[in-house]
């Protein structure tokens, strides 16, 4: 059985539609979208300014395509993704770049206040001020505000910015633990794991089940965010809509 299974992968992996880049599409657009702290991409490594080395895992092309290819949704706001492999699979490339720790992230991060020209002081919210995320972050704050006044509901008592930990039932780091993560107002957003436990059945039944797909947050709201380098949750698969972060390098993959 091992060896058919070896054969197949063979044959298949050897098809032209499933050719793997020597390069990773996703490893490219790191340094276009970190220029600050990324220096250059070569075949084996991912090199910092100040010289660091992330060794590139060349399986990481193989995930990374298979899944793209299994968990693209087209949803309503355009063609946009696959699960955060990236993340997963290269934490330590951003704990480099924000912090390894609670301690050393926080030695960055600023206080800012949402729509201060709409909520006033209601909601300071902590951001980092690596490759400025502070100011981006303020940046769609002002845009926000321009919005007819309908849209302020999604907008106000944001439920979190930055929280050093880990994404709920999982190992890796939320980004929220960098300073780089707001989730906005909580009533208005749909997460796929609480829509999908309104169904009343066990999490086991979810390898019968496919996630079917809700939303209630504005495109114009995500258009704005996504214009600073804030990549939306309610693009993922496992969609989170309430979820914004500064993931440029996602956008720019999937642009």
């Amino acid at each position: 059985m091992r060896i058919l299974i070896i054969l197949i992968l063979y044959f298949v992996l050897s098809h032209p539609l499933f050719a793997l880049p020597q390069r990773s599409t996703s490893f490219e657009s790191l340094k276009i979208a970190y220029p600050d702290e990324i220096k250059k991409i070569t075949a084996r490594y991912i090199i910092y300014k100040d010289g660091t080395r992330i060794p590139i895992q060349h399986s990481f092309f193989l995930v990374n395509w298979l899944s793209t290819f299994f968990n693209h949704l087209d949803h309503s706001y355009g063609s946009i993704s696959n699960k955060d492999i990236l993340h997963e699979q290269y934490e330590p490339l951003f704990r480099k770049m924000y912090g390894n720790s609670a301690k050393e992230v926080e030695k960055k991060l600023v206080k800012i206040y949402w729509m201060p020209h709409v909520f006033g002081k209601q909601y300071p919210l902590r951001v980092t001020t690596i490759n400025d995320v502070d100011k981006k972050l303020m940046q769609v704050s002002s845009e926000l505000e321009k919005l007819p006044v309908q849209y302020y509901k999604y907008l106000e008592q944001p439920a979190s910015s930055y929280y050093w930990r880990n994404v709920a039932g999982e190992s890796h780091l939320s980004f929220h633990s960098f300073g780089v993560a707001i989730d906005i107002n909580l009533k208005y957003s749909n997460y796929w794991l609480w829509d999908f436990l309104k169904l009343k059945k066990p999490i086991s039944d979810l390898r019968y089940h496919k996630i079917v797909y809700q939303n209630k947050i504005p495109l114009e709201i995500v258009q704005i965010f996504q214009k600073y380098g804030f990549f939306w949750g309610g693009n993922w698969y496992f969609y989170d809509t309430m979820h914004f972060e500064y993931r440029p390098d996602l956008l720019a993959s999937s642009a």
